[in-house]
């Protein structure tokens, strides 16, 4: 299929100047095989039961229109899911800042826009290799996954691999993710993610039908994933991850000054916040914050030794 552009609207100057950091949110760490980021080009690969496709999104330098074009089998279904690397259809302006912290985030990084994937597929499996495990953790195993079951698309700008085809990944056993590194708790909830896409349906371009139907579906499917999900696939300025390791202490030592919180505690310190709150964990994110280090790291088993 050729690629076609579904995009001749503009992006206004303010958030051109955080457009890298709106494309790091569709990017599982930087060897992501899925996505590439070129100075100010977004690829994406994506997959669907018919096969993978690409979006491209580009804004030129000196010049506030942007290109996004697609192409690949899955063209259709992904212009359906009417994805929004950009961040255009994000109208957030300001907010009434609590927090002289918050005031400055704002004052900071006040532009940046909330950008949507709509690929729930990619965001379901990324989310739930991050359960319990190092960040770095999760990436390699990611790589190792899209590497060992590999859906490769070409692109305008080279070859990328698609998130694995999931009828390939839904036909699986758990055990035979173990050589990745994936235990079968989590092993078992790739699959049945694979498994609900590789049917047709609604749900293949509806987010929340997506939403639903994994939530009902598909094992250890919960809040915490599901926060993720809706953050990347759909840009939800509002999404928290109730029940993250780390992300509960981060917003106690800058929201609240104490060095470790509770997840009441965190959305208690964001409530001021609503409709938002995703957005200034972003800029709490960008900003460099974490929270201070206590002890020895957690230790994680690696399943490639069984």
């Amino acid at each position: 299929m050729s690629p076609v552009e579904i995009s001749d609207t503009t992006v206004d100057a303010g958030s051109s100047r955080l457009l890298r950091h709106t494309f790091r949110a569709f990017r599982f760490g930087s060897s992501d095989p899925c996505v590439r980021v070129d100075g100010n080009t977004l690829i994406m690969a994506s997959t669907s039961p018919v096969g993978p496709g690409w979006l491209s999104a580009t804004v030129p330098a000196h010049n506030p229109v942007p290109r996004i074009h697609l192409g690949g089998a899955a063209a259709d279904l992904i212009r359906s899911r009417c994805p929004d690397p950009l961040g255009q259809r994000d109208t957030f302006r300001s907010l009434r800042p609590a927090h002289p912290l918050v005031e400055r985030l704002q004052h900071d990084f006040g532009d940046l826009r909330i950008g949507a994937s709509g690929d729930i597929y990619k965001a379901a499996l990324t989310a739930t290799l991050g359960q319990r495990i190092t960040a770095a953790e999760a990436v390699a195993q990611w790589v190792r996954l899209c590497r060992t079951f590999p859906n490769p698309v070409d692109t305008p700008f080279g070859q990328l691999l698609a998130p694995p085809d999931p009828a390939v990944l839904g036909s699986l056993a758990p055990w035979q993710l173990h050589p990745l590194g994936i235990e079968e708790s989590r092993g078992r909830t790739l699959i049945g993610i694979a498994r609900v896409f590789q049917r047709g349906g609604e749900h293949q371009h509806d987010g929340a039908l997506a939403l639903r139907r994994l939530a009902i579906d598909v094992p250890r499917f919960g809040p915490w994933t599901r926060a993720l999900v809706e953050a990347e696939a759909l840009g939800n300025p509002d999404a928290v991850a109730v029940g993250d390791f780390h992300l509960k202490n981060v917003v106690a030592h800058a929201l609240r000054g104490r060095p470790r919180g509770t997840d009441d505690e965190m959305i208690d310190a964001l409530s001021p916040y609503a409709g938002n709150r995703g957005r200034v964990l972003a800029w709490i994110g960008l900003a460099g914050i974490t929270a201070p280090k206590f002890g020895p790291r957690r230790r994680n088993v690696d399943f490639r030794r069984f």
